[in-house]
């Protein structure tokens, strides 16, 4: 593949690659403490690396089960620190209508208790969440067919760990 996301941690409930200016979030299972921790972590350096405002994209699997109202704060607290710096935080919620609803509800608690303005974007596929963020990326990245290259291949090679 041409321009392949960067992994930068895969772990059993998610997967935090970078591509072009968009920072990828992919989650499986729960949100932990943990997983938190490198999220920031990793967003942090990867805007401070950006010379452009990056965007985010938040792959919510089906598998993956709401944050605690503890972490839901600490979620908002991380994308509220990003805003300044970000064109867009989208959001991909899979699994069919009741779940994306769900996820939908979550994103709306994110951003009443977040210190900062968060316009989430909700998108149902793929497709969607790529038309939103392509005019966000460099000339070079190959716009919304190239996004979503990458993040099909990302989803098909990433060497997931086995649960137990």
């Amino acid at each position: 593949m041409k321009n392949a996301a960067q992994i930068l941690v895969i772990r059993p409930n998610y997967c935090f690659a970078t591509w072009d200016r968009v920072f990828l979030h992919i989650w499986r299972l729960g949100v932990t403490r943990e997983a938190l921790d490198e999220l920031r972590k990793l967003g942090d350096a990867f805007v401070a690396e950006s010379r452009e405002p990056i965007s985010t994209l938040s792959i919510v699997e089906a598998t993956s089960p709401p944050p605690s109202d503890k972490l839901r704060a600490a979620l908002a607290a991380f994308y509220g620190d990003l805003a300044p710096r970000t064109k867009e935080h989208v959001v991909l919620a899979e699994g069919g209508g009741f779940r994306a609803a769900l996820v939908r509800s979550v994103g709306v608690a994110l951003s009443a208790i977040a210190p900062k303005s968060l316009p989430f974007r909700f998108v149902s596929d793929i497709d969607a969440a790529a038309a939103v963020v392509s005019p966000h990326l460099s000339s070079s990245a190959g716009g919304a067919p190239a996004l979503k290259e990458a993040i099909n291949e990302l989803r098909a090679s990433a060497p997931w760990p086995v649960h137990s």
